[in-house]
């Protein structure tokens, strides 16, 4: 039991230290999150502000191997005074055609 009192505080360093690791592999906070490295971002749009808050959606490509489709990365990134959020996600080239799909239907009406 007291094994438990010794590994316990080292347990947020470890996860602290992985996800550092993460960062500096893939050069950024949404690779950090996605497990891969943006080669490009594609464009942002600016979802909404107000006051002292503001959200913006990022596409970004993340790397593929050789003649491998790249992944899509879609993340929105909140910011405040004093705090930011990401919300990444990773998409494969079919989940954003399907995507792309579901938006025509969205505005046709």
């Amino acid at each position: 039991m007291q094994n438990l009192q010794y590994i316990f505080p080292l347990l947020p360093l470890v996860a602290f230290g992985y996800f550092g690791w993460r960062y500096f592999k893939n050069g950024s906070l949404v690779g950090a999150f996605l497990d891969g490295r943006v080669t490009e971002t594609i464009g942002e749009i600016a979802l909404s502000s107000s006051g002292m808050t503001s959200r913006v959606l990022r596409v970004s490509l993340l790397a593929a191997p050789e003649g491998a489709p790249h992944d899509i990365a879609l993340a929105i990134t909140s910011k405040a005074a004093l705090s930011a959020s990401v919300v990444p996600f990773k998409l494969s080239r079919t989940q954003a055609l399907e995507l792309v799909a579901l938006l025509q239907r969205a505005t046709a009406n």
